[in-house]
Formats: structure tokens, sequence, C-alpha cells
């Protein structure tokens, strides 16, 4: 079993090293995650620094939150962690988000720093500087800069819309210049009752066909949320739960790739509104309309 686990090892880290493109564009955090990704148009915590800057604007209150991925298809040197924190200014909202893949031969750094505004809290735009830092044993180290955007709209009292712009900027790293993966997303979230949420999304990797996200999420009270969802390319199902109690929201989600296996996630986030947070998260949609 040992020496399977290494030869995966030194398979995956060969398709990484020889591949058009570092940092490639994984999903981050259990929430997200448990929506199979499709949190573009939702965005409505510390992980839009991630997903889509401009959903910073959305919150009132401040967030930090952690998110670990111990065992990555089952490889404990794929380790992914990341850490989150957002606060809303009377200038507009400030994110800062910091992850890290891997171990101590290939390791991925990568820091960000972004900016939201509104406008009549119905229509919200981002940015995002990032720096990339990349580590491989032997082989020395590289960083380079790149640049995220994003936008969200409440079209009707129950539809949100949502675009994002990973590394628009088509930033490179290392000597052999790779480029670091180019993604745009875009999508709907329908929320007819406040108690859920449906989201649709399409995603295109400039490498790659489009791939198509959906994710249902329903909170079952001010103490429990339930989600799931679904993605094609790479083809793969989730599910989550979120407990919370005062401040701390506890969540944890699930990951079934077809043709690799499952994958575990683990989050905590500290929102310094409590409750009062999370009803006006559920609420404040509909409410911009009134």
């Amino acid at each position: 079993m040992f020496m399977i686990m290494r030869l995966s090892l030194m398979i995956i880290l060969f398709a990484i090293k020889s591949s058009s493109a570092q940092f490639e564009n994984a999903d981050i955090g259990a929430r997200a995650t448990g929506l199979c990704g499709a949190f573009t148009s939702l965005s409505d915590n510390s992980l839009a620094v991630f997903y889509n800057p401009s959903g910073l604007a959305q919150s009132k209150y401040m967030e930090l939150s952690a998110f670990i991925n111990p065992s990555v298809l089952g490889l404990s040197e794929l380790k992914t962690a990341a850490i989150c924190f957002s606060r809303p200014f009377r200038f507009g909202s400030l994110g800062i988000g910091i992850r890290t893949f891997g171990f101590d031969l290939y390791r991925e750094s990568n820091a960000v720093l972004s900016y939201a505004g509104d406008f009549k809290e119905r229509f919200f735009c981002g940015m995002s500087l990032n720096l990339y830092h990349l580590q491989i044993k032997n082989y020395g180290s590289a960083a380079t800069f790149g640049l995220d955007a994003g936008a969200l709209a409440y079209v009707t009292s129950f539809l949100r819309w949502g675009f994002f712009a990973k590394n628009f900027s088509g930033s490179r790293i290392g000597f052999s210049k790779q480029k670091i993966a180019e993604v745009y997303r875009t999508g709907f979230t329908f929320q007819t009752q406040t108690d859920f949420n449906i989201i649709l999304e399409v995603e295109k990797d400039v490498r790659y066909p489009v791939s198509f996200r959906g994710g249902f999420e329903y909170f079952f009270n001010d103490y429990v949320y339930f989600r799931t969802g679904v993605s094609t390319m790479p083809v793969a199902f989730s599910a989550g739960v979120s407990l919370n109690y005062k401040d701390i929201q506890l969540e944890y989600s699930i990951q079934n790739f077809q043709t690799l296996g499952f994958s575990n996630q683990v989050s905590v986030a500290l929102n310094f509104g409590g409750v009062e947070a999370r009803r006006f998260s559920r609420e404040h949609l509909k409410k911009s309309f009134e």
C-alpha cells in the first residue's frame, strides 16, 4: 500500500510539472466544496476572495475562516489549507486570503488581497491582486503576480447573477514561463425562499472544455444547513453540512470524483455578526428590493 501511494504521488507530481499551468483551479472551503464549487453567483462570505471578490461587499460583518483538506484523494502529501479574512468599511470591503498546497518536495502558495464595492446594494464589483509562489525541492522557487476580477448583481428579489475571471492577466511563473490557470465562470443563484439556494453555473478553463456546476443549499434553521452539488469535467458529486453556534460556524463536506474517489474537507468560520449575520445573508437579496 505504501508503494502504491508513493507511485500515485510521483504520477501526480509528474503531471503537475509537465502541465501547461500551475496553481490549478481547485475548490477551497467546505461550503463551496459541498456545492461542487458552484459559488460564483453566491460568494456571500470570506471565501469570496477565491471565488468572486465582488461578493465581499454583500456582508456587513467581519469574518475569519480557515479550511483544510488534510488528505486529497487519500494522499496526505497533497494537503490543501487556506485562511481568509474579510471586513467591510465605509469605502468598500477588503479581503485577504492565503492558500497552500503540497508538501516539502513540492509546494504552491497563493496570497490574495481583494477589494469590493457596491452600487445601491444591488450591483457589486471587485478586484483581487494575487501573489503566487512555487517551490520544488532541488529545482528552486519562483514567484509572480496575477489579477482576478468579479461582478455580482441582484437581478430580481429571487435571482443573483455572478461572474468571475481568474488570472485574466494571463500571468506566468518560473524560468519556463508556465501559465497559471486562467478560468472564467458565470451563473445564477435562485432564491425564491429565504431558506434555500439553487445555483447553476458554467466554467471555462481556457485549456479545457466547458464545465457545468450545480448546487442546492437548504437552511434547516439558524443552526443547521445542508447542501449538495454536482459537476462535469471532472464528473463529481458532493454533499455537506454546516453547524452554527453564536459566532462560530463548523462546516464539513465530502466529494466523490468519478475516476479518483473521495475527498473530505473541513472549515471553521468566525463571523462577528453571529446569528444576525447569517440571517442578513439569507434575507439580503429579498430586502434589497423592498
